[in-house]
């Protein structure tokens, strides 16, 4: 065997130990894919559901006998008209309240939540929009405060639906037409 033998050989393994090393790199560049996608699934499915546990505990703030936000029950369950402060603090509250329904959007937009959990958001959402005093914030602060036109068009979409539906049975939504008769 000669010394041109000997490197046609060694060229060989070079190439077949090549091959070996960009199989080898390839399936270790697929379990490092999984390994992100399933640690990303994670820590969106973590994220979700400290997103949801933070808005029932405000929720629950708003409307516990105990809650420190007497504010908030009177501007949500009553007609009674709100004093400067009160108004005040109703559209603070209101501007983190829908801001998290828009912050979940833009996290959806993007892929980073899915369908069925913005589903159950817009639900959460809904009956508060159903409040005259809520939309009414919303006419005339919420979509100024808000000027980004993708940040806010889910709770117009929601607004307009939820005006539709009272002005094709003529009474607020939730309600049958013949309520209070």
């Amino acid at each position: 065997m000669t010394i041109q033998d000997l490197g046609s050989i060694g060229e060989l393994i070079a190439a077949l130990a090549t091959l070996a090393t960009l199989a080898y790199l390839a399936i270790q560049v697929n379990h490092a894919k999984r390994d992100f996608r399933e640690s990303s699934q994670r820590a969106r499915t973590e994220f979700t559901y400290r997103l949801g546990e933070r808005s029932a505990d405000q929720q629950l703030d708003w409307f516990s006998p105990d809650g420190q936000n007497k504010v908030m029950m009177k501007a949500l369950l009553t007609d009674e008209r709100l004093t400067r402060e009160e108004g005040f603090e109703f559209a603070v509250q209101m501007s983190i309240f829908l801001g998290g329904l828009i912050q979940t959007e833009f996290l959806h937009n993007r892929g980073l939540l899915d369908a069925e959990f913005m589903q159950t958001r817009r639900s959460i959402y809904r009956p508060y929009l159903e409040m005259p005093r809520v939309r009414k914030w919303w006419k005339r602060t919420g979509r100024k405060f808000y000027g980004h036109t993708e940040a806010f068009e889910v709770v117009e979409k929601m607004v307009a639906e939820i005006e539709a539906q009272e002005g094709s049975d003529g009474a607020p939504s939730g309600q049958s037409p013949t309520a209070g008769s």
